[in-house]
């Protein structure tokens, strides 16, 4: 049965010109900025930044361009501006991890045709910012935030696009951690900010 056959081979090769489908590209990732926020003034001396967290063996912060640990940097440097005085500030990140989990695929015939989600991301991030300022009463204050973002990619993915992906999830977190600690700095150490 020649026609069977042709109908079987036709409708296999539009399944498989289905499956073999790229996803359209994907839009350029906003670039992690903190231009538009006007800087957190203190008076303090100096803010420096302490990086207390251990990669844990499954992170990929070596795949992202501006990993979370040294965005954390970038923010802590173009928003917590040392107007001079005896004080000094302390940022310390005590987690800037993204992990990587296999997720489980579609076997047999269908998962030949399917386009599984491969991996989740899990990105965490920690930050505690503590200050101390001297003087006729000593002031020591605190304030800590935890932001927690996750994401998937299909098993097609290009380097490219997995890239972008994991930078885009840096940005996420980086937003919320951004509005977390601004309003914990200036509620948990107001007598050290001067504007």
């Amino acid at each position: 049965m020649p026609t069977r056959r042709f109908v079987l081979a036709a409708a296999l090769a539009t399944v498989a010109l289905t499956a073999c489908q790229s996803t359209p590209p994907r839009p350029a990732v906003r670039p992690i900025d903190y231009s538009n926020f006007g800087p957190i003034v203190l008076n303090a001396g100096g803010v420096d930044v302490v990086d207390a967290h251990r990669p844990a063996g499954t992170a990929v912060d070596q795949r992202i361009p501006l990993p979370p640990a040294e965005a954390v940097r970038r923010w802590a440097n173009e928003r917590l501006q040392a107007a001079g005085g005896p004080g000094r500030v302390r940022v310390t990140i005590r987690d800037a991890s993204i992990v990587e989990v296999q997720l489980p695929k579609t076997g047999g015939v269908k998962g030949y045709f399917t386009n599984d989600q491969a991996q989740r991301y899990d990105g965490r991030i920690e930050v505690e910012v503590s200050g101390e300022l001297p003087g006729e009463t000593t002031f020591r204050g605190m304030t800590k935030a935890t932001v927690t973002q996750s994401t998937t990619v299909p098993e097609n993915i290009s380097v490219a696009d997995r890239e972008a992906t994991l930078q885009d999830l840096v940005r996420r977190m980086m937003d919320d951690l951004n509005a977390r600690l601004d309003a914990g700095i200036r509620k948990d150490l107001a007598p050290m900010v001067r504007r």
